[in-house]
């Protein structure tokens, strides 16, 4: 029997990309399912999907994370909806590029919104329902981006370093009360995040030019990683040894992600 069987979770940017993934792997375990992001029409595609695959509850509201207060709204649907909460996966967010003087405090506000504030908003509500339980899994997609930072990313980085550290000091903080901590920190990843990342005029998509690993291989190692209750993972071969390099020369592997940075995200 899968371990997902009758568990109830709560997935955000559940409408494509790595959150679509992970909400079809999940029903083929076995999973109820409370999905959630701004395009409905695009999640009740995914949800008829999840259906489809073998889910035996399937509910889809679209909330709009930028909103302060959404994130504790929606795990409130989902105790409803669901009757309950096993686990929490904060997977919404957006990208920003380009040189900071042309990113606004404005733009930096939305996407800490997205990324961060309204996955803190969610935990925060999931967490006191985790206690009374004593059990609970909260997951988080962060990125390599979370671990080494790059030029013309720098509100993004700060968003991912962010769901880094907020996820290593939960994991400290809740493990001994039955309630697990993952996060996930994948590289470059072939989705819509490029096309619809808010970019600076000039600034290039770099998957335009190269591709990046699947959305589904990323999904299938974050549904893994809560499974085997994973601390933290990195995706791909590269992401790992430019970690590696980082703990034997921090100056070279700082050399490397901006040379990147500036060779793919550089104006042009």
């Amino acid at each position: 029997m899968s371990y997902f069987v009758d568990k109830k979770v709560l997935l955000t940017g559940a409408s494509a990309g790595i959150g679509a993934a992970a909400a079809r792997l999940l029903a083929q375990r076995g999973a109820e399912l409370y999905l959630t992001a701004r395009r409905l029409d695009r999640l009740e595609a995914v949800g008829a999907e999840c259906v489809g695959l073998g889910s035996p509850l399937v509910k889809v509201a679209a909330h709009d994370l930028s909103v302060e207060g959404q994130g504790k709204i929606i795990v409130r649907e989902c105790l409803a909806l669901l009757g309950g909460l096993d686990i929490l996966i904060c997977n919404a967010g957006f990208g920003v590029f380009g040189p900071i003087e042309e990113n606004s405090p404005d733009i930096m506000r939305r996407l800490w919104q997205v990324n961060i504030q309204s996955a803190y908003e969610s935990i925060f509500e999931s967490v006191q329902y985790f206690q009374k339980c004593r059990k609970g899994h909260i997951a988080l997609t962060s990125s390599v981006l979370g671990k080494k930072g790059m030029p013309y990313a720098s509100g993004y980085c700060a968003t991912k370093f962010a769901q880094v550290g907020l996820g290593e000091a939960l994991w400290g903080e809740l493990s001994g009360q039955g309630i697990s901590v993952t996060v996930i920190c994948p590289g470059s990843t072939a989705s819509e995040f490029h096309a619809v990342a808010t970019r600076s005029q000039g600034t290039p998509n770099p998957m335009k030019a190269r591709g990046g690993q699947p959305a589904r291989l990323v999904a299938k190692a974050l549904v893994r990683a809560i499974e085997n209750r994973k601390r933290e993972v990195h995706l791909t071969l590269g992401v790992r040894l430019l970690l590696v390099i980082d703990r034997i020369s921090p100056t070279l592997s700082n050399l490397i992600m901006a040379w990147i940075g500036r060779s793919q995200l550089g104006s042009r």
